[in-house]
Formats: structure tokens, C-alpha cells, sequence
């Protein structure tokens, strides 16, 4: 049986055990992409954990943190250099004010502006603002991945059409609208993620036995075998690597 195991997007240090958790990827293979919700734990991560081989941590500025924590841009773009995986970044419109949009928009454009031109790879928040995050990308010449997409159909599209890839969870195949959008996802953009630990089964303790559902929903969804499947996604997360 062919291996392969990865999460786009988790958050280790919200766990209590997050050496273990991190030293139990390291034991699976499973690359992953380690994402932080401010600079400053980045800053903090990348000299506390230097030798991991499958996790890669990520520069992040979570939306929803932007309006207390303004300040920290300077710490981002201080840090945009060392690594090329940003996120998590990107808008959350749910429930705010205008100001709070406006304030989300300057951030994330200012980090897009840090990140052009130098291969980043972003993993992208766009609950309730898929119009607006679709549009500020526009021009990005980076790797694009939006994670846990819950958008319009339409932005979807435009998503697609651009070559952006989405990173998709076991939460979203239990839903009506999560499996509305994975069946509008070409299988060659498609990479699985956890969003760890805000998903079911995971709030507590992190294992990868989210991969196995998404791997087996997948298969059954375009015909093919398990094997199939994971080739495919390890091919994708590839070229998004590039």
C-alpha cells in the first residue's frame, strides 16, 4: 500500500503537548505545514524547534487578531525572509465592523506586497470575505492555498481559473456545503488539511486519521483507488512546493 501523509494547514501550539504532537508528525512522515496566527510565535518557533524534517512553520498574521496587534507588521516583515510558507493570513469578515475590514484589507495587503516576487507559498483565511481575498490576490505570483474554503461558488471558480490550490478537512466531507465546494475542486488542486485542533476529533489530541477519511471520500468521488488518490495529492503538494 502507498504511503503518504500530509496537513496543509494545523495549528501544533495550540495543543498542551505540542512537543509530542510534533515528534509524533516527525515519526509519521507526514509533511505539514505548521501554521502560526502571529509573527511573534513564529519568531519563537523557528529557534525553539530548528531540526524538524516534515514540518515547516509558517509566517502568520491571523485576521481576526489584526486590530489588537497592529503593531506586529514590523515583525513580519522583519521575518518574511525566513521562510518561504506564510499563513495564517488573509480576511475574516464575520460579524465586524467597517473599520475592522479596513483594517484586515491594509494588513494583508501589506503582506502579499512583502511576499511578492519571492516564491512564497501562502496558506489563506477567507471566511465570509471570498470576494475580497480573491481580488487582492490578483497579480500575487506566488503559490496559493486556501484553506478550509467556505465561499461563493463564483470566487471558487476564479480561485481555480487561477491556479490557486485548496486545502480541504474531513469536517468539510461531512457538510452539505463542504461537499459542494470539494466537488467543484479539479483533483489536481486539491491538498488535505486539519486545521487541528478546531476540527472534529482533534480538539484534544492530533492524529492523522484525517487523511484516511479524505482519502477514501476522494477515491469514491472520482472512481479511483486509495493509492490513486494519494499519489495524487503527494504529486500535488509537489508543485506547490516548486
Amino acid at each position: 500500500m502507498f504511503e503518504f501523509y500530509m496537513d496543509a494547514h494545523m495549528h501544533f501550539d495550540l495543543y498542551e503537548n505540542r512537543d509530542e504532537v510534533l515528534k509524533y508528525i516527525e515519526s509519521k512522515k507526514s509533511y505539514t505545514i505548521a501554521v502560526t496566527n502571529l509573527p511573534d510565535l513564529f519568531q519563537k518557533y523557528i529557534k525553539e524547534y530548528k531540526d524538524k524534517k516534515f514540518v515547516q512553520f509558517a509566517l502568520g498574521f491571523h485576521p481576526e487578531l489584526v486590530m489588537e496587534y497592529k503593531n506586529q507588521q514590523a515583525i513580519f516583515k522583519q521575518l518574511v525572509d525566513e521562510t518561504r510558507f506564510i499563513g495564517e493570513i488573509g480576511l475574516d469578515f464575520t460579524n465586524i465592523s467597517d473599520r475592522e475590514k479596513d483594517d484586515q484589507m491594509a494588513v494583508f495587503q501589506n503582506i502579499l506586497s512583502w511576499c511578492t516576487d519571492k516564491k512564497k507559498i501562502l496558506s489563506i483565511h477567507s471566511r465570509a470575505a471570498s470576494k475580497e481575498v480573491i481580488a487582492m490576490l490578483d497579480g500575487f505570483n506566488g503559490k496559493v492555498i486556501l484553506h478550509w474554503y467556505s465561499g461563493r461558488i463564483v470566487d471558487l471558480e476564479t480561485a481555480i481559473s487561477k491556479g490557486y490550490y485548496l486545502s480541504i478537512n474531513h469536517q468539510m466531507i461531512e457538510s452539505e456545503n463542504g461537499r459542494r465546494i470539494v466537488h467543484k475542486i479539479p483533483v489536481d488542486r486539491i491538498l488535505i488539511e486539519s486545521d487541528a485542533p478546531f476540527t472534529k476529533g482533534l480538539k484534544r489530541e492530533y492524529s492523522l486519521f484525517f487523511n484516511d477519511k479524505v482519502y477514501q471520500y476522494l477515491a469514491n468521488r472520482y472512481n479511483q483507488s486509495i493509492d490513486m488518490v494519494k499519489k495524487r495529492i503527494k504529486a500535488n503538494f509537489a508543485e506547490v512546493l516548486k
